[in-house]
């Protein structure tokens, strides 16, 4: 059909009663069709007035004014601005009450009243000193272009504090200084575990003898142990590797062999585990008299070395051993292997 304005005036009116009476007697599916047939005539009407350059409508009159469609148009838009204002700022405010950052809310409300997005506001947010003083690592994680959520930053921040009721660690040692620095240095969720594992280990549970050897080998007393595992500036792998040594070391000295460093080292390098420690420093515990004789003596570094396996110094303990043997022809037999324990492998030295 063709329309004319005082058509689409008094099928609007029509409609606008219809859907206010269907609302009133608890029929909103009738008032929703009538709504959309009402915004179908605004639309209608936008369309007629374009092509006839104008013209009055019902409460428009000739004047130019804006007529009832276009006002309800208008209406229309500023219910549905504000109705996306407050989706925006209840989203926000429900975050960051979440962030701990309730004190932003103000910000929020501002820049959600001047229709930035979701996603423009949470920019200007992230450039507030609050929200830099909650997630101190955030701008050195998004310089090296690493960034994390929230959600990430605050499940790491958890996970720490799990880590630390239950492993026995010092109440703080995983607090907030703590987690800035290990976010900052790029130390995963498992990496921290595997740190915190170590540190508890070495601070509570491990023999003092390996203790002693810590001390010894790298100059970290028992006291300092837990807060030098969970130092992120020292490397993952070193901390394998010190750990391993100077629990392979307390092994010997358990035995009573006091071993180097650089000895505890290649023995872990070599694949030697706790267990093989023990059963190895303990062979060479037995065989410390060959350290002691007159003829062929076998100094205890080489001992070590030939024990575990390294084939030089091996054969320098069965020379010493032989040695022994036929000096004190009725002494005590060799508990043991002639090829040691595995450990070091052959060496040509």
């Amino acid at each position: 059909m063709a329309w004319t304005q005082a058509e689409i005036d008094r099928q609007y009116a029509e409609s606008e009663a219809i859907a206010n009476d269907a609302l009133s007697k608890g029929n909103p599916a009738l008032a929703h069709a009538h709504h959309k047939h009402m915004q179908n005539l605004v639309m209608e009407s936008q369309r007629l007035n374009a092509n006839s350059g104008g013209g009055g409508g019902n409460n428009g009159g000739g004047g130019g004014g804006p007529t009832e469609y276009e006002r309800f148009l208008m209406d229309q838009a500023r219910q549905q601005k504000v109705a996306e204002q407050n989706r925006v700022i209840a989203t926000l405010k429900n975050t960051f009450e979440e962030f701990g950052l309730s004190g932003l809310y103000g910000d929020i409300e501002k820049w959600a009243r001047q229709d930035y997005s979701a996603d423009a506001i949470l920019l200007e947010l992230r450039k507030t000193q609050q929200y830099k003083d909650r997630f101190p690592a955030m701008e050195a994680l998004s310089k090296k272009k690493r960034a994390i959520s929230e959600g990430e930053y605050i499940e790491f921040e958890r996970n720490a504090a799990r880590l630390e009721r239950e492993y026995g660690l010092p109440a703080g040692m995983l607090g907030k200084d703590s987690v800035t620095k290990l976010l900052t240095n790029e130390v995963s969720g498992r990496e921290l575990e595997n740190r915190v594992v170590m540190a508890s280990n070495a601070s509570q549970q491990v023999p003092d003898e390996m203790r002693t050897q810590f001390k010894k080998f790298y100059g970290v007393d028992s006291g300092g142990l837990a807060g030098y595992f969970l130092d992120s500036d020292v490397a993952m792998p070193l901390l394998d590797r010190q750990y391993a040594a100077a629990t392979i070391a307390g092994q010997g000295l358990i035995q009573g062999v006091d071993t180097t460093r650089g000895i505890a080292e290649e023995l872990f390098e070599a694949g030697v585990d706790q267990e093989g420690a023990r059963r190895g420093f303990g062979q060479v515990a037995r065989d410390s008299a060959l350290t002691q004789g007159k003829n062929n003596v076998i100094g205890q570094d080489n001992l070590i070395k030939g024990t575990f396996g390294t084939e030089d110094y091996a054969k320098q303990i069965r020379q010493a051993r032989n040695s022994e043997t036929a000096q004190y022809a009725a002494g005590g037999g060799y508990v043991g292997d002639s090829a040691g324990v595995a450990g070091l492998g052959k060496s040509n030295k």
